[in-house]
């Protein structure tokens, strides 16, 4: 009964609506009022959606330029004292291999004077190469500038193996 109550009056309502011009233009509006009024507040909230979106993605973008410059002035950083170490390193390893090679350097087989009876060191022919420093007769002769150049290359990749242990923290 509620039903067929509520079709009844709404049937009599369109009734008197449609008896004049007026009334159907004065509906007409109401309607178009309530859609417009509608629709003002999907575009204010979608709006207000926009602005929030745009505000993250700025904040996100300052974060990430802001990440990205202490990342390299760190890692400038990092490569810095990496060359500042192996620059020493470098410098103290020609005094090591100084050193290395004042004791280990292959000693002539001519008789020295100044020699003791009981010094037994290395001695190679007189007729090879000039300037070895080491000397088997398996293997090859190593000459002064094969040891430095050994000793750079140590010092280089230990110093890059020292850098990149430095990446992560």
């Amino acid at each position: 009964m509620g039903l067929n109550t509520l079709f009844l009056s709404m049937s009599g309502a369109l009734r008197w609506l449609g008896a004049s011009a007026l009334r159907i233009w004065a509906a007409v509006a109401l309607v178009a009022l309530g859609v417009a009024g509608w629709q003002y507040h999907r575009a204010a909230h979608w709006a207000a959606a926009a602005r929030a979106t745009r505000s993250a993605w700025d904040a996100e973008r300052k974060a990430a330029a802001a990440a990205k410059i202490a990342a390299e002035t760190r890692y400038r950083s990092l490569a810095d004292d990496a060359d500042a170490q192996h620059a020493a390193a470098l410098a103290q390893g020609d005094a090591r291999l100084a050193a290395y090679i004042a004791a280990h350097r292959l000693r002539s087989s001519a008789p020295d004077p100044a020699r003791s009876p009981d010094d037994r060191g290395a001695a190679i022919p007189e007729g090879s190469a000039a300037g070895p420093v080491l000397a088997n007769p398996v293997l090859a002769t190593i000459t002064e500038a094969d040891l430095k150049i050994c000793d750079a290359n140590y010092v280089y990749a230990q110093a890059a193996h020292d850098w990149a242990n430095g990446l992560n923290p």
